[in-house]
Order: structure tokens, then sequence, then C-alpha cells
């Protein structure tokens, strides 16, 4: 048995691991023989994945086994090399057929970033179609692997999820969950903001939850929104018209749906790329409804938030300075 163990490590001449070899093709159906590789296999994943890899490759290499085809395997080295490619390969894959012999593929994950004042838009492996608003960043595969889809948001998108029952899709934002089967609906969750805010305009979503030593599961139908505030740990639900929702990316369209000044001012530095500075703090927690719809700018957008004149918004270079009058 260190015989074996040697040859699989790559530790003999080319002399001894081409007798090794005749021994093992003439050995084939020995009981004794098949219990050894296995007891060898398991000890060197137990002490390290990548070894196991390594030495899958390697005796597969030195034993002429083309582990992408299955007929050419049994051509070349017979019986045996393919159940032993079988035995090396399991602690890799998993239960595997012997029909599959392929190592399991890595995935590639990409990242993505859209810069302030811009928006982008993004057609994922399986025809999901993403539109990513100012400031967001996606972190996702370039081909989805396995029994779920999984994507990494920070930010806001605006999502049409292809349709599979057999692979569910996953947002995962922080302490966010999402999960969908195919589904339109609009998502925001900045680190930088208290407000994380979802809008359903087709299908169903469930979302988790868990902070605060808490774990909640909500589940969604379309024209309803859920708003949950990181900093108290509220969870508000409203009501809107799915068919008139106006998503950002349709003619640069903002909503703010109750919220807080500050996550207001955060949101339209992200949009227009200007700094917005609130100098008074009681400033901050006012909350607001408010709708735009036509392509309106920034100074039209803050005259139409203070509807009520009581602020004052001193424009120095790049930056506003908002206050009370």
């Amino acid at each position: 048995m260190d015989i074996l163990r040697k040859y699989f490590s790559g530790q003999l001449s080319s002399q001894e691991e081409e007798q090794v070899q005749d021994w093992l093709l003439d050995h084939a159906e020995d009981q004794e023989v098949v219990h050894a590789l296995n007891a060898i296999m398991a000890e060197m994943e137990s002490e390290n994945h990548q070894m196991s890899a390594e030495a899958f490759a390697s005796v597969c290499s030195r034993l002429g086994i083309d582990t992408k085809r299955r007929s050419r395997i049994l051509r070349k080295v017979g019986r045996w090399a393919f159940r032993a490619a079988v035995c090396l390969v399991l602690p890799l894959m998993g239960a595997v057929g012997y029909h599959l012999l392929m190592p399991e593929p890595q995935v590639e994950w990409v990242e993505i970033k859209v810069p302030h004042g811009q928006t982008d838009e993004l057609f994922l492996s399986d025809g999901t179609h993403l539109h990513l608003n100012a400031g967001s960043r996606v972190t996702y595969p370039l081909q989805f692997i396995g029994k779920e889809r999984r994507i990494f948001v920070e930010g806001e998108i605006y999502a049409d999820v292809a349709k599979d029952e057999d692979r569910p899709f996953y947002i995962v934002s922080d302490d966010i969950n999402v999960k969908v089967l195919g589904t339109t609906f609009n998502f925001k969750s900045y680190d930088d903001a208290e407000c994380v805010e979802l809008l359903l305009l087709d299908g169903a979503v469930e979302m988790d939850i868990n902070s605060k030593g808490r774990s909640r599961q909500i589940m969604l139908s379309p024209g309803e929104m859920l708003q949950y505030d990181r900093e108290t740990g509220d969870i508000d639900f409203k009501q809107f018209n799915p068919f008139s929702f106006r998503a950002f990316h349709e003619n640069k369209s903002i909503h703010f749906f109750n919220l807080r000044l500050s996550d207001i001012m955060e949101d339209l530095e992200r949009l227009f790329g200007t700094k917005l500075v609130l100098l008074d703090e009681s400033l901050a927690d006012t909350r607001y409804f408010a709708l735009f719809t036509n392509n309106e700018s920034l100074d039209q957008i803050l005259k139409g938030i203070d509807i009520d004149g009581k602020m004052r918004f001193v424009r120095k270079g790049e930056v506003i300075y908002i206050s009370k009058k």
C-alpha cells in the first residue's frame, strides 16, 4: 500500500511507475486492490482537497486518461483505469455517474460598479435582465452552475428575472436575501442608506431579513411595496399601482415613498454626482412622498421637495448646502 501512496503522490521513478501501472492493470478485478485505492484517496482527501484534485489530474495524465471522453478512457486503459478515475474524482465532485468524469467547473465571478450620475444594464447568462442605478455594485457569475442562481447587490436594480422553476434566483444584500423564480421588481439596498425597499410588479418574491438577532421571512404579491428600516428594524408595507409605476431607467424617473430627507439626499448625490450637505440635523428625519417622472433637474427636484418653502439651498461650487430658513 505504501508503494501505491508514492505512486499517487508522484514520488516514484518512471520505471517504478510503469511497474505499478502494469501491476494495477493485471489486478483490475481484485477487491483488495480496489479497497486499497479507496483508502488512499480517502486519506488524501481528508488531508488536502487540492492535493486530491492534483492527484486526479496527475494520475489520469500518467495513465493516458482523457477525463472528457468516457469512450476514449475505455479504449486506452481498460476497465480498471475507468474505475480508478471514478474513484479519484468522486471526492471532488460528490456522487457522479460513470459517464461524468469532468472536474466540477469553477464559478467565475464578475463585479460591475456604476459611477455616480450614471446608469447601466446587464444581461445574465440565464437571460435575466438587470438595470443598475447610479452608485450600484453587482457581483454575479459568468455562468450559473448548480441548482440555484445567486447574485450580490449593493445599490438599486430593476430586475426582470428569467423564469426557471428548478433553479430559484437569489439576491443577497448584506442582511437581506430575496428569493424569486421569475419576477419583475425594483430593489434598493445601499450600504449607506437606512431604508431597504422592494417594489414587486409581477410574480412573487420571498424576502428574508436577518438582523438585530431576528430572522423574518416575508412574501410579497404584485402591487406590494416593502420598506425595511435598518436602524429601527421596522417593516412597512404599502400598496402601489404596478401599471403606473415608472422605474429609474424610464426617463430617469425618481420616487421617494415616505423616505427620510437624509436618505433622499444620499440618493440625489448618487444620481446627480453633486455633494449635498444638511446643515440642520433636524431636517434629516423629515419624511417625504415625491414622484419625478419627467427627467427633472436636481434644482427642480429640490424645489419640489421643499413644497412648503421652509428650506434654504446654497450652492458653492459642486456642493449644495441645505438648511432651514
